[in-house]
């Protein structure tokens, strides 16, 4: 085996592929039961969240950090940038002639903005209101844009980048981009623009997706299932 294939992390056979078709469906069809929850009962689900979304308003207020950390996310996962990023992300994959990771990573991105305007539109759900807000949002509340599409843009440029690059390169920034991606949503919280559940669809939706997408890639891709010699 080539030495510097060898420092890479290998992709799954394709047997692997039920461990990410399953999980994401589960989460995807979860995401879409809280969106007709949300969509049927509004106003339960709102009076619900509020208190959580009170603590973490306050606490965003009271620590000027956290409310830091939650306008540089504000910035990072808008669509001025996060878009950009993603191009560039997937102009340097073709480039590189990685053509299955930009099919992998181009559907995730692109899959995870559409299912975001869809529900967004579809739910029509109003976002909290604040008498001192840290920032004024505007469209629907439900799901959280920068939650899901940090998952389906930033999660998985963090997972092409964990097995293009070497390991220890490839951890490291790998890592980073996915807590980048993930820490878009409780940053929706203490900056008051989302809903605790607008969050949580984020995620469900975010994730069951990327698996989705991961799964049917490794089932087309990888390589068959090494098959060992059955003993008489």
């Amino acid at each position: 085996m080539d030495s510097a294939v060898a420092r890479r992390r290998q992709i799954p056979d394709r047997s692997a592929a039920p461990k990410f078709l399953w999980p994401g469906a589960i989460l995807l069809t979860s995401g879409v039961v809280l969106a007709l929850v949300v969509l049927l009962a509004n106003e339960a689900v709102t009076a619900s969240d509020r208190p959580f979304n009170e603590w973490w308003f306050d606490l965003a207020k009271s620590h000027p950090l956290l409310a830091d950390y939650a306008a540089i996310a504000q910035r990072v996962g808008s669509g001025n940038v996060t878009g950009p990023i993603g191009v560039v992300f997937g102009v340097v994959l073709a480039v590189a002639k990685r053509w299955r990771w930009l099919t992998f990573f181009a559907v995730s991105a692109i899959g995870g903005l559409l299912i975001s305007e869809l529900f967004k539109h579809l739910i029509a759900r109003p976002r909290p209101e604040w008498p001192d807000p840290f920032f004024t949002e505007d469209g629907y509340s439900f799901p959280s844009g920068h939650t899901l599409s940090g998952v389906t843009t930033w999660v998985a440029m963090g997972v092409v980048v964990m097995f293009l690059l070497p390991r220890a390169a490839g951890g490291i920034i790998g890592w980073l981009l996915v807590l980048i991606g993930v820490g878009m949503g409780p940053s929706r919280w203490l900056y008051g623009v989302h809903w605790i559940t607008d969050v949580l669809g984020g995620w469900l939706l975010g994730f069951g997706w990327l698996l989705l997408v991961a799964g049917w890639c490794i089932r087309r891709w990888g390589d068959p299932p090494i098959r060992t010699p059955s003993s008489h």
